[in-house]
């Protein structure tokens, strides 16, 4: 007799069994048992049970090499860091989550001294030791415009934020700059800076960039078209730039520029009025320069006879071209053949488009499409002059900020839009110095 007949009775002739055969069977459950063949297929629950301890384990592999990329490898922590910087820049606050996130740092200060003079520096510097991959900090010398900025709220939110995702930041600026004049000697007080930066601890000297706003992307294009750091230089960042300072000259005096075939009123606030007068003032003798200045926003004491109060070649025309009172086309432009032959080679001393082809590094343009300090239309012309050649760049225009800062009220789609192409700029910045 088999197993199978031993463990399963059945009423003899195929009659079914009576109620009394199951109480008085001696082993009632087995009737009940299926019996499976030793080489039966397994389950499919088990399967199951099998494809999701491998699915796990393929999700814990994937959630580990996107943590190491976000938080070893360089271009990983471009974009975490892009992220982690982004919303301080839009806010002009540090969020929590970069403060819990954060690394500590260190704000001090110094002052060293370029042919130009005294340089004041502001260091923004983590305390820990470098990532060890790469095994070094990259660098950014940040030069804030004219004015003494150093207080600036967002210039300070802006070097913290940075300091604490790991990049050291040296601030810059001097008695010249503060007193709202750009000359082209300070282009050694940037270089001073950009040294200093190479020495201090944990920085790769060849990780360093040079941050201009405003009149300081002028320094920043002379400085990295100098043969003592050009190649180290590692990228350029300008907000508001000039590129052509004679260019800017006519717009002021044209009081409009002229954007995709159409005219743009552009009148320019007192800021960026000051500084010409003063780059001019001093090509002129020192009653006449300041005569012009007074003359001029912020001082504004208008002079009923030009021509007579300022004789010296070139100063009356200079002067209706930054007071806008001669504005026609022709009259702009015989203004400008007037200069002085020695106000023509200041302005051309100082305008980065001189010395493009002497720059070496990538290059990022921003700029305010309605800025009333530096027309917009100046990081275009600076845009397509690198497409012409070649170069390495990227341009975007924004309008959530008033010149260099960032502006309140702005909706949802220009936060978005200027949003996603300033991330784009933070992560191609932090990439390519790391």
């Amino acid at each position: 007799m088999t197993e199978s007949e031993q463990n399963s009775p059945t009423p003899q002739d195929g009659a079914p069994a009576a109620a009394g055969d199951f109480l008085t069977s001696a082993k009632p459950a087995a009737a009940s048992v299926a019996v499976i063949p030793r080489d039966a297929p397994p389950k499919r629950p088990r399967r199951k049970r099998q494809w999701g301890k491998w699915s796990s384990r393929v999700v814990l592999a994937l959630l580990f090499l996107l943590g190491f990329f976000l938080s070893v490898v360089p271009a990983g922590r471009a974009v975490m860091r892009g992220a982690l910087l982004l919303p301080s820049v839009l806010s002009a606050t540090q969020p929590g989550v970069l403060i819990a996130a954060g690394e500590p740092f260190t704000h001090t200060t110094r002052t060293i001294t370029s042919q130009a003079g005294q340089v004041f520096l502001d260091v923004y510097a983590p305390v820990g030791a470098p990532p060890p991959i790469p095994g070094s900090r990259e660098a950014l010398v940040m030069i804030p415009g004219v004015g003494d900025n150093r207080g600036d709220p967002q210039l300070i939110n802006l070097s913290e934020a940075l300091a604490r995702v790991g990049v050291v930041v040296v601030n810059m600026t001097t008695p010249q700059l503060i007193g709202f004049e750009v000359e082209p000697a300070e282009e050694d007080s940037v270089i001073q800076a950009f040294n200093f930066a190479a020495r201090l601890p944990g920085v790769n000297p060849h990780g360093i960039g040079i941050v201009g706003f405003s009149g300081g992307s002028v320094l920043a294009c002379l400085a990295a078209a100098d043969a003592r750091i050009r190649d180290q230089v590692n990228f350029i960042v300008t907000f508001g730039a000039l590129y052509n300072v004679t260019d800017v000259i006519r717009d002021f005096g044209l009081r409009y520029v002229v954007a995709d075939g159409q005219k743009v009123p552009f009148n320019p606030y007192p800021d960026p009025i000051e500084v010409m007068a003063n780059l001019v003032a001093g090509t002129l003798p020192p009653n006449e320069g300041q005569t012009l200045i007074d003359s001029l926003p912020p001082y504004s004491d208008p002079l009923p006879d030009p021509e007579s109060a300022l004789p010296a070649p070139g100063a009356a025309a200079a002067y209706h071209l930054l007071a806008g009172d001669e504005a026609t086309p022709a009259q702009v432009e015989q203004n400008l053949a007037a200069l002085s032959p020695t106000l023509k080679q200041l302005l051309d001393a100082l305008s980065p488009s001189r010395v493009l082809a002497q720059i070496h590094c990538p290059l990022y343009l921003l700029h305010d499409h309605n800025d009333r300090y530096i027309p917009f239309t100046e990081s275009r012309d600076f845009d397509a002059a690198l497409t012409r050649l070649g170069y390495p760049h990227e341009f975007a225009e924004f309008g959530i900020f008033h010149h260099t800062e960032i502006s309140s009220g702005f909706g949802l789609g220009p936060l978005l839009g200027d949003g996603s192409k300033l991330y784009r700029i933070l992560t191609g910045v932090l990439s390519a110095s790391s």
